[in-house]
């Protein structure tokens, strides 16, 4: 015990006699922290003027911040709709979008799967308004505007189309599947103005 009390005394002792520290380290951080709100803000911002290579990982983090639900449960069923879709169950798919549209109506990217699913179905109409609610909830959606713009076209209001298709290449100029739809739109108006 005594051994124990004198390294203890000595140990202070040397802490005393030790000059005191005068610089304090500060780590500054390199990226000012952002919500995620404002991280797609700015993403979509860049988006804009980006080429298509600099729009690929833009695109890649935008998709990725809108998937998120903020909800396990959510995100299940969005996983179960996913790859209900890529097996072609599409009724299954429909389903699993159903619920989540019903648990998270302020989720767009809900909306948006559900039309999605509805045009493969040809149901035209809920793919309309599933598509019209997904734009209200988040309206930079480039996506929803060409699956809008698919569906516009199948009722043959090309001019409403091809506005959709504008509407996706303001917000992501080098969006493959807008800039081929709007060229398709553009060619069928130039053979009737023929």
């Amino acid at each position: 015990m005594m051994i124990l009390l004198a390294s203890a005394l000595l140990t202070f002792a040397a802490a005393q006699d030790a000059p005191p520290l005068t610089e304090t380290v500060q780590i500054a951080p390199q990226v000012e922290f952002q919500t995620p709100q404002e991280r797609l803000t700015a993403r979509l911002d860049a988006l804009a003027t980006a080429d298509e290579a600099a729009a690929r990982p833009l695109v890649d983090e935008i998709l990725a911040l809108w998937s998120h639900s903020g909800s396990d449960t959510v995100s299940l069923l969005m996983d179960r709709g996913y790859a209900a879709e890529a097996a072609g169950d599409n009724d299954i798919a429909a389903r699993m979008y159903d619920h989540v549209t019903a648990l998270a109506p302020d989720f767009a990217e809900g909306w948006l799967a559900a039309g999605r699913v509805a045009t493969q179905l040809e149901d035209w109409t809920y793919a309309f308004e599933t598509l019209n609610t997904a734009l209200t909830l988040e309206p930079r959606r480039f996506d929803a505007y060409v699956t809008l713009g698919r569906v516009l076209e199948n009722a043959q209001a090309l001019n409403a189309a091809l506005d959709a298709y504008e509407e996706a290449l303001e917000i992501h100029p080098t969006y493959a599947p807008a800039v081929t739809a709007k060229a398709r739109i553009d060619a069928a108006r130039a053979g009737r103005a023929l």
